[in-house]
Protein backbone atom coordinates (compact mmCIF):
# COMPACT_ATOMS: atom_id res chain seq x y z
CA UNK A 1 0.00 0.00 0.00
CA UNK A 2 1.30 3.68 -0.98
CA UNK A 3 2.98 4.84 2.51
CA UNK A 4 1.72 8.24 1.43
CA UNK A 5 -2.00 7.22 2.17
CA UNK A 6 -0.90 7.52 6.16
CA UNK A 7 0.27 11.30 5.85
CA UNK A 8 -1.93 13.42 7.02
CA UNK A 9 -1.64 16.93 8.70
CA UNK A 10 -3.85 20.17 9.55
CA UNK A 11 -7.37 19.81 9.20
CA UNK A 12 -6.71 16.39 7.57
CA UNK A 13 -5.26 15.03 10.83
CA UNK A 14 -8.31 16.61 12.78
CA UNK A 15 -10.78 14.98 10.28
CA UNK A 16 -8.60 10.90 10.45
CA UNK A 17 -9.23 11.16 14.32
CA UNK A 18 -12.98 11.63 13.87
CA UNK A 19 -15.02 8.69 13.52
CA UNK A 20 -14.77 7.40 9.47
CA UNK A 21 -17.42 5.90 8.15
CA UNK A 22 -16.20 2.80 6.22
CA UNK A 23 -17.03 1.62 2.87
CA UNK A 24 -20.15 -0.69 2.33
CA UNK A 25 -21.08 -0.19 -0.83
CA UNK A 26 -19.24 0.38 -4.48
CA UNK A 27 -20.81 2.28 -7.30
CA UNK A 28 -19.26 1.91 -10.36
CA UNK A 29 -19.77 3.97 -13.03
CA UNK A 30 -18.88 3.77 -16.56
CA UNK A 31 -19.56 6.56 -19.39
CA UNK A 32 -19.68 4.80 -22.34
CA UNK A 33 -19.77 5.92 -26.74
CA UNK A 34 -19.36 3.49 -28.86
CA UNK A 35 -17.30 0.57 -26.92
CA UNK A 36 -18.80 -2.31 -28.20
CA UNK A 37 -15.02 -3.71 -28.96
CA UNK A 38 -14.23 -3.34 -25.22
CA UNK A 39 -17.35 -3.02 -22.62
CA UNK A 40 -18.52 -6.68 -22.14
CA UNK A 41 -14.57 -7.50 -21.11
CA UNK A 42 -14.43 -4.66 -19.20
CA UNK A 43 -17.81 -5.16 -17.04
CA UNK A 44 -17.14 -9.17 -17.04
CA UNK A 45 -13.58 -7.84 -15.04
CA UNK A 46 -14.92 -5.40 -13.14
CA UNK A 47 -18.03 -7.77 -11.33
CA UNK A 48 -15.50 -10.37 -10.63
CA UNK A 49 -13.59 -7.46 -8.80
CA UNK A 50 -16.87 -6.92 -7.22
CA UNK A 51 -18.01 -10.21 -6.56
CA UNK A 52 -14.63 -11.12 -4.58
CA UNK A 53 -15.13 -7.98 -2.47
CA UNK A 54 -16.96 -7.51 0.91
CA UNK A 55 -19.00 -4.81 -0.34
CA UNK A 56 -22.18 -4.60 -2.11
CA UNK A 57 -22.16 -3.47 -5.54
CA UNK A 58 -23.97 -2.35 -8.58
CA UNK A 59 -22.54 -0.98 -11.86
CA UNK A 60 -24.22 1.93 -14.23
CA UNK A 61 -23.51 2.24 -18.14
CA UNK A 62 -24.04 5.99 -19.36
CA UNK A 63 -24.22 4.64 -23.12
CA UNK A 64 -24.04 8.54 -24.89
CA UNK A 65 -26.00 7.85 -28.02
CA UNK A 66 -23.92 5.34 -29.40
CA UNK A 67 -24.64 3.84 -32.88
CA UNK A 68 -22.66 0.49 -32.14
CA UNK A 69 -23.73 -2.61 -30.37
CA UNK A 70 -23.06 -0.91 -26.70
CA UNK A 71 -26.30 -0.46 -25.53
CA UNK A 72 -27.23 -4.18 -26.84
CA UNK A 73 -24.11 -6.05 -24.78
CA UNK A 74 -24.97 -3.96 -21.60
CA UNK A 75 -28.64 -4.85 -22.04
CA UNK A 76 -27.58 -8.89 -22.26
CA UNK A 77 -25.12 -8.51 -19.37
CA UNK A 78 -27.45 -7.08 -17.21
CA UNK A 79 -30.21 -9.31 -18.00
CA UNK A 80 -28.40 -12.18 -16.38
CA UNK A 81 -26.61 -9.62 -13.41
CA UNK A 82 -29.55 -7.03 -12.02
CA UNK A 83 -26.70 -5.49 -10.48
CA UNK A 84 -25.82 -3.66 -13.72
CA UNK A 85 -27.99 -0.86 -15.22
CA UNK A 86 -27.67 0.55 -18.28
CA UNK A 87 -28.78 4.21 -18.83
CA UNK A 88 -29.19 5.58 -22.03
CA UNK A 89 -28.87 9.24 -23.98
CA UNK A 90 -30.84 9.44 -26.98
CA UNK A 91 -28.25 11.39 -28.26
CA UNK A 92 -24.78 11.42 -27.82
CA UNK A 93 -24.65 14.61 -25.52
CA UNK A 94 -20.73 14.42 -24.66
CA UNK A 95 -18.53 13.26 -21.73
CA UNK A 96 -19.63 15.25 -19.38
CA UNK A 97 -23.04 14.85 -19.32
CA UNK A 98 -22.09 11.18 -19.35
CA UNK A 99 -20.14 11.52 -16.24
CA UNK A 100 -23.21 13.93 -14.79
CA UNK A 101 -25.72 11.40 -15.75
CA UNK A 102 -23.58 8.39 -14.29
CA UNK A 103 -23.17 10.27 -10.72
CA UNK A 104 -26.75 11.40 -10.10
CA UNK A 105 -27.79 7.98 -11.09
CA UNK A 106 -25.12 6.58 -8.52
CA UNK A 107 -26.98 8.96 -5.54
CA UNK A 108 -30.40 8.12 -6.56
CA UNK A 109 -29.64 4.20 -5.85
CA UNK A 110 -27.39 4.35 -3.28
CA UNK A 111 -27.21 7.92 -1.52
CA UNK A 112 -25.60 8.40 2.20
CA UNK A 113 -22.30 7.61 3.99
CA UNK A 114 -20.30 4.75 3.79
CA UNK A 115 -20.82 4.01 -0.67
CA UNK A 116 -17.95 4.68 -2.93
CA UNK A 117 -18.75 5.87 -6.54
CA UNK A 118 -16.13 4.86 -8.91
CA UNK A 119 -16.16 6.73 -12.19
CA UNK A 120 -13.61 4.69 -14.81
CA UNK A 121 -13.53 4.87 -18.92
CA UNK A 122 -15.12 1.96 -20.67
CA UNK A 123 -12.16 1.32 -23.29
CA UNK A 124 -9.78 -0.76 -21.20
CA UNK A 125 -7.59 1.85 -19.99
CA UNK A 126 -8.62 2.18 -16.59
CA UNK A 127 -8.03 -1.08 -14.63
CA UNK A 128 -11.15 -2.31 -12.18
CA UNK A 129 -8.76 -4.22 -10.34
CA UNK A 130 -7.43 -0.72 -8.85
CA UNK A 131 -11.11 -0.23 -6.95
CA UNK A 132 -10.21 -2.26 -3.76
CA UNK A 133 -7.11 -0.05 -3.43
CA UNK A 134 -9.79 2.72 -3.47
CA UNK A 135 -11.55 1.43 -1.24
CA UNK A 136 -8.91 0.96 0.89
CA UNK A 137 -7.80 4.88 0.76
CA UNK A 138 -11.41 5.72 1.50
CA UNK A 139 -11.71 3.74 4.61
CA UNK A 140 -8.39 5.54 6.17
CA UNK A 141 -9.98 8.62 5.67
CA UNK A 142 -10.12 10.18 2.02
CA UNK A 143 -13.21 11.48 0.28
CA UNK A 144 -12.11 11.30 -3.22
CA UNK A 145 -9.31 8.72 -4.18
CA UNK A 146 -7.54 9.74 -7.84
CA UNK A 147 -5.52 7.01 -9.82
CA UNK A 148 -3.00 8.95 -10.89
CA UNK A 149 -0.32 8.69 -13.54
CA UNK A 150 2.41 10.69 -11.35
CA UNK A 151 2.59 8.61 -8.40
CA UNK A 152 5.96 6.42 -7.86
CA UNK A 153 4.97 3.24 -9.54
CA UNK A 154 2.86 4.79 -11.93
CA UNK A 155 3.27 3.59 -15.50
CA UNK A 156 2.39 4.92 -19.09
CA UNK A 157 1.63 2.09 -21.58
CA UNK A 158 0.94 2.65 -25.22
CA UNK A 159 0.71 6.43 -25.42
CA UNK A 160 2.40 8.56 -28.33
CA UNK A 161 5.29 10.78 -27.18
CA UNK A 162 2.39 14.07 -28.17
CA UNK A 163 0.32 12.85 -25.54
CA UNK A 164 2.55 12.43 -23.34
CA UNK A 165 3.66 16.09 -23.41
CA UNK A 166 0.00 17.83 -23.59
CA UNK A 167 -0.49 15.22 -20.13
CA UNK A 168 2.73 16.65 -18.30
CA UNK A 169 1.94 19.88 -19.58
CA UNK A 170 -1.53 19.85 -18.26
CA UNK A 171 -0.03 18.86 -14.59
CA UNK A 172 2.12 21.56 -14.66
CA UNK A 173 0.01 24.17 -15.38
CA UNK A 174 -2.60 23.09 -12.88
CA UNK A 175 -0.13 22.62 -10.17
CA UNK A 176 1.25 25.87 -11.11
CA UNK A 177 -1.90 27.95 -10.89
CA UNK A 178 -4.45 26.03 -8.32
CA UNK A 179 -2.08 23.94 -6.16
CA UNK A 180 -4.54 21.38 -4.77
CA UNK A 181 -3.11 19.58 -1.72
CA UNK A 182 -1.80 16.30 -2.46
CA UNK A 183 -2.91 16.28 -6.21
CA UNK A 184 -0.72 15.53 -9.12
CA UNK A 185 -3.17 14.33 -11.87
CA UNK A 186 -5.66 17.13 -13.02
CA UNK A 187 -7.35 15.29 -15.74
CA UNK A 188 -7.21 11.50 -15.04
CA UNK A 189 -10.78 10.54 -14.96
CA UNK A 190 -10.29 7.18 -12.80
CA UNK A 191 -11.34 8.33 -9.80
CA UNK A 192 -13.37 7.15 -6.37
CA UNK A 193 -15.66 9.70 -4.69
CA UNK A 194 -17.74 9.36 -1.43
CA UNK A 195 -21.25 9.26 -2.06
CA UNK A 196 -21.27 12.04 0.41
CA UNK A 197 -19.40 14.35 -1.48
CA UNK A 198 -20.71 13.95 -4.84
CA UNK A 199 -24.30 15.31 -2.58
CA UNK A 200 -22.50 17.94 -1.44
CA UNK A 201 -21.23 18.92 -4.93
CA UNK A 202 -25.27 18.86 -6.09
CA UNK A 203 -26.46 21.02 -2.97
CA UNK A 204 -23.32 23.83 -3.92
CA UNK A 205 -23.53 23.63 -7.56
CA UNK A 206 -26.70 22.20 -8.52
CA UNK A 207 -27.56 19.23 -10.46
CA UNK A 208 -26.56 20.65 -13.92
CA UNK A 209 -24.05 22.60 -12.38
CA UNK A 210 -21.30 20.56 -11.39
CA UNK A 211 -20.49 19.46 -14.39
CA UNK A 212 -21.24 22.15 -17.18
CA UNK A 213 -18.20 21.08 -20.07
CA UNK A 214 -19.51 18.35 -22.46
CA UNK A 215 -15.79 17.42 -23.47
CA UNK A 216 -12.67 15.63 -21.79
CA UNK A 217 -12.07 19.07 -19.50
CA UNK A 218 -14.95 17.94 -17.88
CA UNK A 219 -12.53 15.59 -15.65
CA UNK A 220 -10.95 18.59 -14.77
CA UNK A 221 -13.49 20.43 -13.91
CA UNK A 222 -15.29 18.17 -11.99
CA UNK A 223 -12.23 17.71 -9.51
CA UNK A 224 -11.58 21.68 -9.44
CA UNK A 225 -15.41 21.92 -8.14
CA UNK A 226 -15.38 19.55 -5.27
CA UNK A 227 -11.77 20.53 -4.18
CA UNK A 228 -13.80 23.86 -3.07
CA UNK A 229 -16.11 22.00 -1.16
CA UNK A 230 -12.15 20.96 1.42
CA UNK A 231 -12.71 17.28 0.95
CA UNK A 232 -9.73 15.01 1.89
CA UNK A 233 -8.11 13.67 -1.56
CA UNK A 234 -5.96 11.08 -1.86
CA UNK A 235 -3.66 9.86 -5.33
CA UNK A 236 -2.75 5.85 -5.36
CA UNK A 237 -0.63 4.86 -8.52
CA UNK A 238 -1.49 3.08 -11.74
CA UNK A 239 -1.01 1.87 -15.03
CA UNK A 240 -3.12 3.51 -17.59
CA UNK A 241 -3.41 0.46 -20.31
CA UNK A 242 -3.65 2.98 -23.78
CA UNK A 243 -2.18 -0.14 -25.20
CA UNK A 244 -5.43 -1.84 -24.97
CA UNK A 245 -7.84 0.81 -26.09
CA UNK A 246 -9.81 -0.56 -29.20
CA UNK A 247 -10.68 2.11 -31.65
CA UNK A 248 -9.22 6.00 -32.20
CA UNK A 249 -9.45 8.43 -29.22
CA UNK A 250 -12.39 10.61 -28.96
CA UNK A 251 -10.30 13.17 -27.79
CA UNK A 252 -10.68 17.00 -29.31
CA UNK A 253 -7.31 18.33 -28.70
CA UNK A 254 -8.56 22.10 -29.79
CA UNK A 255 -11.10 22.16 -27.92
CA UNK A 256 -9.90 20.68 -25.01
CA UNK A 257 -6.93 22.22 -24.70
CA UNK A 258 -8.95 25.98 -24.99
CA UNK A 259 -11.67 24.18 -22.25
CA UNK A 260 -8.56 23.27 -19.92
CA UNK A 261 -7.20 26.88 -20.18
CA UNK A 262 -10.76 28.79 -19.25
CA UNK A 263 -11.08 26.47 -16.59
CA UNK A 264 -7.70 26.64 -15.55
CA UNK A 265 -8.09 30.47 -15.30
CA UNK A 266 -11.63 29.80 -13.96
CA UNK A 267 -10.61 27.94 -10.56
CA UNK A 268 -7.69 30.63 -9.93
CA UNK A 269 -10.53 32.61 -9.48
CA UNK A 270 -12.27 30.62 -6.99
CA UNK A 271 -9.72 29.57 -4.93
CA UNK A 272 -8.21 33.14 -4.86
CA UNK A 273 -11.92 34.38 -3.08
CA UNK A 274 -12.40 30.93 -1.30
CA UNK A 275 -8.72 32.33 0.64
CA UNK A 276 -10.08 36.06 0.31
CA UNK A 277 -13.36 34.89 2.14
CA UNK A 278 -11.28 33.00 4.87
CA UNK A 279 -8.93 35.08 5.90
CA UNK A 280 -11.90 38.06 6.34
CA UNK A 281 -13.44 35.46 8.64
CA UNK A 282 -10.50 34.89 10.47
CA UNK A 283 -10.10 38.67 11.16
CA UNK A 284 -13.79 39.24 12.05
CA UNK A 285 -13.55 36.62 14.90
Amino acid sequence: MNPALFLFSGLEAFRFLSPITPIRHITLTMPAFNEAASIEELIQRAVKVLQDGDHTWNVIVVDDGSSDQTAAIVEKLSSTESQIHLVRHAQNMGLGPAILTGLSKAVELTPGEGVMIVCMDADLTHPPELIPEMCRAADLGADLVIASRFQPGSRVLGLGAFRHLLSWGARVSFAWTLKLPNVRDYTCGFRGFRASLIEDGFEAFGKTGLITRRGFACTDELLVKLALLDPVIREIPFTLRYDLKRGKSKIKLGITITETLRLISWGRRQLRARKSGIKQREMHE
